[in-house]
C-alpha cells in the first residue's frame, strides 16, 4: 500500500469535516499548529434542571414531597458533625423549607432538641459516647418519606456524629429510643406514632438506617395498617432489609448479609472524574496524591436505596457500594421468623445487572424505579419491564444525587448534596487543570463541600405520578 504524504493525510481530514488547519507558514515551521474539531460532551440532556430549593444553612439528604407541595428534609447528624444537635438553638435534624433559601424545625424546634448530655450525645460515661436514647426526641434523622396516606415518617438512625478533643470524628453507637421510626399527621403536624427498634433490629453499633418504603394494603397485616421497608446501609457488613408492622409496632431483620445487600469489594466510583474513595476518620483526612499518600479505604456502605413497585408486590434495592439493582418479592420478606421462608427469600433475589451507582431509588406509577448515577451527574429511570436504563435528566450542576421523592405535580424531586466533596470521601489529588478551581484541586484536603446545596425537580417520564394509597 503507497504512503500518503503529510498533505494528503491533512486534505482528507479538512474533507471529513475533522479538522481545521491554522496559523498556515512554512513547512515544518515550529509556530505552526493544527487545530482539530472533535466531537464534544454536551453536559446535558433531558428536561432543563428546575431549581426547587438552595439550602444555605445544614447539610441535606432527604426530600419529602406531601400531596399539597409541602417540602421536608432532614440534615443526618450521623453523616455531618455540623448537624448534631448539641442543645444549640437553630440546628435541627429535620426541617420544612418554607422558602426558597430558609427551613425550619420541624414538627417543632422542642422535638429537635434532644435532652442528654451535650444534646444528641450521650456522654454519662466520657470514655464511650453514645447516641441519645430518647424516643421523645429526634437524635440523627436519615430519611423523611411521605406515604401513600400523604403522612410524614421520620427514620432516625440514633447515632450523631462525635468529636473527641484531639479532632477524631467517630459515628457513636446507639442507646435504645434513639433508633426508631415516627409518623407525624400532617394536618395536625403532631406525632400519631412511634416505633423504637430494638438493639436485635438495630445493632447499636453497626446498623445505619438508612431510607424506607410504604406498603399500606390493609390485608397484609392483621391490624390493616400496613408494612415499612427499611434498608441497613452499615458499613460493617451487617446489612439488611428491616420489616416494620405498622400497627404492631414490631419488627424483624430479613436478608441479612445476603450478598445482594452487601457493598461490592473494592468498590471505586468516579465522580466528577475523580475516583472517590473512603475516609473513617474526617476528622483527619488524608493529603497528597498517588505518590504520597496510601488510599485509605474503599467505600463499603451495603443496602441503601430502596424502593417499591405500584402494587406493593416488589422491593427494589440496591448498595451504596455497587452497580447493580436488585428486588425481592414482599411477601416473603413479611414471613417472619420461618427459615423456610427465608431460604425461598434468598432464592427469590433477582439481579437486573448494572444500572449505574446509585444512593436512592424511587418509583413512579408506572412502575419506573428512579435513581440518581453519580459517575453521570444524571438521575436515570430503569424499566423493569424492558430490563433498560435511560438517562430522564443530566446537567453539570448534579453532584450526588442522594433521594428522590415524587409530587402530586407529576414531578419528581431530589437533593444534590456534594457527599463525594465531604471530609469522609477522598481523592488522589490531580495536576492542576485549566479550569480547576481551588474546591476541585483540594478535594483530598478534608470537607470541600461549597454552599449551597440544591433540591431539583424534572418532570417524570410518560405522565407518571406517585404511588397512591394501596
Amino acid at each position: 500500500m503507497a504512503r500518503l504524504s503529510l498533505s494528503t493525510l491533512t486534505s482528507l481530514l479538512l474533507l471529513q469535516g475533522t479538522a481545521l488547519a491554522a496559523n498556515t507558514g512554512e513547512h515544518g515551521n515550529n509556530s505552526d499548529s493544527l487545530v482539530y474539531t472533535f466531537p464534544t460532551d454536551p453536559g446535558v440532556s433531558g428536561h432543563p434542571l428546575d431549581v426547587v430549593h438552595a439550602y444555605y444553612r445544614q447539610w441535606p439528604t432527604g426530600i419529602a414531597v406531601s400531596a399539597s407541595g409541602r417540602l421536608f428534609s432532614n440534615f443526618p447528624g450521623g453523616l455531618d458533625p455540623a448537624n448534631v444537635n448539641h442543645g444549640t438553638p437553630g440546628i435541627f435534624t429535620v426541617g420544612e423549607l418554607v422558602s426558597r433559601t430558609v427551613e425550619k424545625a420541624y414538627p417543632s424546634e422542642e422535638m429537635n432538641t434532644p435532652p442528654c448530655s451535650i444534646g444528641a450525645v450521650d456522654l454519662t460515661d466520657p470514655d464511650h459516647p453514645v447516641g441519645c436514647g430518647s424516643a421523645d426526641h429526634l437524635i440523627a434523622v436519615q430519611s423523611v418519606v411521605v406515604d401513600p396516606k400523604d403522612r410524614l415518617w421520620i427514620l432516625d438512625t440514633g447515632r450523631p456524629m462525635y468529636t473527641f478533643p484531639n479532632g477524631s470524628v467517630i459515628l457513636l453507637p446507639s442507646s435504645y429510643g434513639g433508633p426508631k421510626l415516627v409518623g407525624v399527621d400532617l394536618t395536625t403536624n403532631k406525632v400519631f406514632k412511634t416505633i423504637p427498634f430494638s438493639p436485635e433490629v438495630a445493632l447499636p453499633s453497626d446498623t445505619y438506617l438508612n431510607d424506607v418504603r410504604f406498603d399500606l394494603r390493609p390485608h397484609i397485616t392483621s391490624s390493616g395498617e400496613g408494612i415499612a421497608y427499611i434498608t441497613d446501609s452499615s458499613s460493617t457488613g451487617h446489612n439488611g432489609v428491616i420489616v416494620v408492622d405498622i400497627g404492631a409496632g414490631e419488627s424483624w431483620r430479613k436478608l441479612h448479609r445476603h450478598p445482594s445487600v452487601l457493598p461490592e469489594g473494592q468498590f471505586l466510583p468516579f465522580v466528577w472524574g475523580r475516583p472517590l474513595y473512603y475516609v473513617s476518620d474526617p476528622g483527619h483526612s488524608p493529603s497528597g496524591n498517588l505518590s504520597t499518600t496510601k488510599p485509605p479505604g474503599h467505600i463499603a456502605m451495603g443496602a441503601d436505596g430502596i424502593a417499591i413497585s405500584p402494587d406493593g408486590e416488589t422491593l427494589y434495592y440496591m448498595p451504596l457500594a455497587s452497580r447493580t439493582l436488585y428486588s425481592v418479592p414482599t411477601v416473603l420478606l413479611r414471613a417472619r421468623d420461618n427459615a423456610a421462608a427465608d431460604e425461598d427469600l434468598f432464592k427469590a433475589v433477582k439481579n437486573h445487572g448494572q444500572t449505574g451507582p446509585a444512593d436512592g431509588l424511587e418509583t413512579d406509577s408506572n412502575g419506573l424505579v428512579y435513581k440518581g448515577n453519580q459517575e453521570a451527574n444524571a438521575v436515570v429511570a430503569y424499566n423493569p419491564k424492558t430490563g433498560m436504563t435511560q438517562t430522564v435528566v443530566r446537567d453539570p450542576r448534579i453532584g450526588w444525587v442522594d433521594t428522590l421523592s415524587v409530587g402530586e405535580d407529576g414531578w419528581v424531586y431530589f437533593t444534590s448534596n456534594q457527599l463525594h466533596l465531604a471530609g469522609g470521601m477522598w481523592s488522589p489529588m490531580s495536576p492542576r487543570g485549566e479550569g480547576d478551581d481551588n474546591q476541585n484541586q483540594n478535594q483530598n484536603q478534608g470537607d470541600q463541600r461549597r454552599k449551597p446545596f440544591g433540591l431539583f425537580r424534572v418532570p417524570l417520564l410518560d405522565g407518571a405520578g406517585r404511588l397512591r394509597c394501596r
